[in-house]
């Protein structure tokens, strides 16, 4: 056994042995060797197959590689580069343009350090002989972890197979994921996923025959994982003979020393590549040129289509890079779409953008009706942006202190509902300045005469500084609004912003352990307990509460259809749910599980792959028969993260006078509610609408009775009115990548939602019923582009989606004998289609070439009435027999 393990530490020892007599020696001393080098490129599009050969190129080149110095382990290599072609779908081209002087490579230790290369090379191939330089980095010793190369600071790790061949895996490196731009909402945002392997055989003496390295990088939509692009890229250095040229060697003393006698006329590098800015961009055509070529799909009415969405999309990153003086000609020559033009200048999120449509909108006390609802739409617009410029945040809070802001209210709102969201998106620092002024501007309001208007920024803000705030304004004994508001807001909050002492003020006001609340106030309070997932004592405490005294049974009717729904999604929450419920058995029966309410709380799936997976959140508050507070979110899933894409939510107080006597019970028991807040209420009606989570002005229908009778008597309400009706920009990504061949890989997708919401109401006190209809017609945009390659050759994949998700929502109320309410919600059949465009270009040498390959695959989803619950089915029943 000893002389077992005494001839394996022999023969770990001679692999060692040799590769060390080698390290300092890939190129041996004073030598000329010849090299082949050739680098293949492929890209294809994810979830089908497709040829290589339509979608790759092929570079090849021979290298001369003389040793000019070296002193121990200690080398200066010089690289010469000729006979180089590029070669796609079975067209080869010769470079002519690369010149004849060669490059350096400083080794230190026997390791690439710095490459030496003449001023005048391009970026592109620049990085190209830093991808030369890094295929000479080899190690033996696995204690060093991180590797510097062409790709970037990289975790590394080796694998010795014997003393001729050893491979290396690189992983994580700094130049795989450079971000430009990303979306804050990981549903929203790309995902990428890169690895490569170098393998290097080596002669008996230590020399370099071949070092091939393979990586792949997928790049894919998070929210549909089967859209994207596959990028692989082999670059192999083949040793082809030794040369026979007498090497002259440079005679100085050290190293630096030969470097610096080099620098008349080169300049030294590091290994660590640049983005070769080529590569991204944009070909040669004016923002003016692409929108003359979409203002038939810009028109007004196409809000609401994806034809809209996608010319949208095509315009922003031309848009990006324009002036001011650009904008200010676009929005004085195109005045029929206006309201299309101030949509896509929030999406630029440039201060040029910005300067021009407040310059083009604003003109103090002299500016127009028509112009001040074009800048609300413009705000709105930039309140979903994700990296504005940040003059843009400083010059929207300036615009608060001017008199004539502060004189124009429905503006004012908007700038501080919208600096609020901005504040948020730009993620500045705990000690910003400015964070700090826009926060504190914010807290001040709250003692204002209109405390809800900063409630709600302060929910756009969703600074966890200010919980403590807000949850005062939730427990004040105030007007009941002000709660209501407050708990909105906190609901807004990712749930890891609150503490165990928090829990405890939500649990207070749920369970009114204090003082009684508003009934609204007690299920937003309920749903920030769920969403800070409820130990099993919590569960406990909620099923008991079920069976209490409390004769609210909306909201017993709101904890149960809340507690069912969240254990249809969470098998483990539907456990925990389960055992509890068997453990009750005072809870667990007919007369406390059965409906008693009118409440209704449900998530039904909109569209699930191949489209995206999207869900629909609806939650309809009842308070004696009539709608309190209503909610439909439109929910995007992307694995385990969600992001909102708009939701619509109705308010309404003191309607019951005008129905009629109602109750808490089942439209038949006159039972008082435990706890009904004294005094009565102003009849009130609002709407609420929240983009990408950025709350929006509300918007009033009637405040007063008066002005609720001019509706009825007038019939205003009953022709169909235009809610909201705006174009926004969804997916906002840009990366480059660096491959090991020093070629840029660039990566944007830009997605769009144009949203046209609009309703009406039918009422008549003389049949005492009123009929309601909601209509959202949505067009959805996203595009992707991918361009891979360096000065000569070229791959570029361009991908389209596009949707056209649409939902309607009918209501019908009966109060002529009892209260019934029936509620319909149906969505058409939608059409999701995709297109994909495959290019390889050779460029820059004497006979161009250029090859397209076109794709289009389309996915049909059925439309469907959604089934609501039991006690909806029985109201319709009654309804529609009549």
């Amino acid at each position: 056994m000893e002389n077992k393990h005494k001839n394996w530490v022999l023969c770990l020892a001679l692999i060692f042995g040799c590769f060390d007599r080698g390290r300092a020696a890939l190129i041996s001393q004073s030598s000329q060797k010849l090299f082949k080098l050739q680098n293949t490129v492929i890209l294809e599009e994810l979830g089908r197959d497709s040829s290589a050969k339509e979608t790759s190129y092929k570079f090849e080149t021979n290298l001369k590689i003389n040793s000019v110095w070296s002193q121990d382990e200690d080398q200066l290599l010089e690289v010469f580069i000729s006979g180089s072609q590029v070669a796609a779908s079975g067209k080869a081209r010769s470079i002519t343009q690369i010149p004849d002087r060669p490059f350096y490579i400083s080794l230190v230790k026997g390791q690439p350090e710095k490459v030496i290369a003449h001023t005048s090379k391009d970026q592109s191939l620049l990085n190209l002989e830093r991808g030369i330089a890094s295929l000479l980095q080899l190690r033996l010793d696995a204690s060093q972890e991180e590797e510097l190369d062409v790709t970037g600071l990289c975790r590394v790790s080796y694998n010795v197979k014997s003393s001729t061949k050893v491979e290396k895996i690189k992983r994580d490196c700094s130049l795989w994921d450079l971000r430009v731009y990303s979306h804050p909402e990981e549903a929203l945002s790309v995902t990428q996923e890169a690895q490569e392997k170098v393998s290097y055989e080596l002669s008996s003496d230590g020399s370099l025959l071949k070092a091939e390295s393979v990586e792949s990088h997928r790049l894919s939509l998070l929210a549909k994982p089967d859209v994207g692009s596959s990028v692989k890229s082999t670059l192999i250095l083949q040793h082809i003979s030794l040369g026979s040229e007498e090497v002259k060697q440079l005679e100085v003393d050290s190293l630096e020393d030969a470097i610096q006698s080099l620098l008349e006329w080169y300049r030294v590098f590091e290994l660590e590549s640049d983005v070769d800015g080529m590569i991204s961009e944009i070909k040669e055509q004016t923002i003016e040129e692409q929108l003359k070529a979409s203002l038939d799909e810009l028109q007004s009415e196409d809000v609401g289509k994806s034809s809209l969405a996608l010319a949208y999309v095509k315009l922003i990153p031309l848009a990006r890079i324009s002036r001011q003086e650009q904008f200010e000609e676009l929005l004085k020559d195109h005045s029929k779409i206006l309201s299309q033009l101030v949509d896509l200048l929030g999406a630029v999120q440039t201060f040029d953008a910005h300067n021009a449509t407040f310059g083009f909108l604003y003109k103090e006390a002299e500016t127009t009706n028509e112009h001040l609802e074009l800048l609300e739409k413009y705000l709105q617009s930039l309140a979903v942006a994700t990296h504005p410029d940040r003059k843009i945040i400083e010059h929207l809070y300036g615009l608060l202190e001017l008199e004539s802001i502060k004189k124009q209210l429905k503006l004012r709102e908007s700038i501080i509902q919208t600096l609020a969201t901005l504040t948020r998106q730009s993620r500045l620092g705990v000690d910003d300045p400015l964070l700090q002024q826009v926060r504190t501007y914010l807290l001040q309001g709250l003692a204002s005469k209109e405390p809800t208007l900063y409630i709600r920024a302060l929910q756009n803000l969703q600074n966890p500084v200010t919980i403590v705030s807000l949850l005062e304004q939730a427990q004040s004994g105030e007007e009941p609004n002000l709660s209501v508001a407050a708990l909105q807001a906190l609901k807004a909050f990712p749930p890891g912003s609150f503490t165990s002492s928090h829990r405890q003020q939500f649990e207070s006001i749920f369970y009114q352990r204090k003082r009684r609340f508003d009934s609204s106030a007690r299920t937003l309070a309920l749903d920030i307990i769920l969403s800070l997932r409820p130990s099993q004592e919590q569960l406990g405490y909620l099923l008991d509460y079920l069976a209490s005294t409390d004769r609210q049974f909306e909201i017993k009717t709101h904890v149960l259809q809340k507690l069912r729904m969240l254990a249809e999604k969470c098998p483990r929450f539907r456990a925990l749910f389960e055992t509890e419920l068997g453990k009750r058995r005072q809870v667990n029966n007919y007369n406390v599980l059965g409906q008693k309410g009118l409440t209704t709380v449900l998530t039904r799936q909109l569209s699930l792959a191949p489209a995206f997976n999207e869900s629909l959140l609806s939650t309809q508050e009842v308070y004696q028969g009539i709608l309190k507070r209503g909610s439909v979110e439109f929910l995007l899933h992307a694995g385990r993260s969600q992001s909102s894409s708009f939701k619509l939510g109705i308010y309404t107080a003191g309607l019951g006078s005008l129905v009629g006597n109602g109750d808490s019970g089942d439209g038949n028991e006159k039972i008082p509610a435990d706890d009904e807040m004294d005094g009565e209420e102003t009849v009130t009606a609002g709407m609420e609408i929240s983009v990408q989570g950025a709350q929006l002005r509300p918007l009033i229908f009637f405040s007063g009775q008066t002005e609720l009778m001019g509706h009825v008597w007038g019939g205003s309400a009953s022709d169909s009115t235009p809610a909201y009706q705006a174009t926004t920009l969804a997916q906002d990504n840009e990366h480059y990548v660096i491959l090991a061949s020093g070629a840029t890989l660039h990566w944007r997708v830009l997605g769009a939602r144009s949203v046209d919401l609009n309703g009406k109401v039918g009422f008549s006190l003389w049949n005492r019923n009123a009929q309601t209809e909601i209509q959202q017609n949505t067009g959805s945009a996203v595009l992707g582009h991918v361009a891979i390659g360096f000065t000569y050759a070229k791959l570029e994949q361009d991908f389209s989606l596009t949707h056209e998700p649409k939902l309607s929502l009918n209501a019908d109320l009966d109060f002529y004998s009892g209260i019934k309410l029936c509620m319909q919600l149906q969505r058409p059949e939608q059409l999701l289609k995709q297109t994909q465009v495959r290019s390889v270009f050779l460029q820059s040498v004497d006979r161009p070439y250029a090859k397209h390959v076109r794709s289009t695959l389309s996915h049909k989803t059925t439309g469907c009435t959604f089934a609501l619950n039991q006690k909806n089915n029985e109201m319709c029943n009654v309804i529609f027999s009549e």
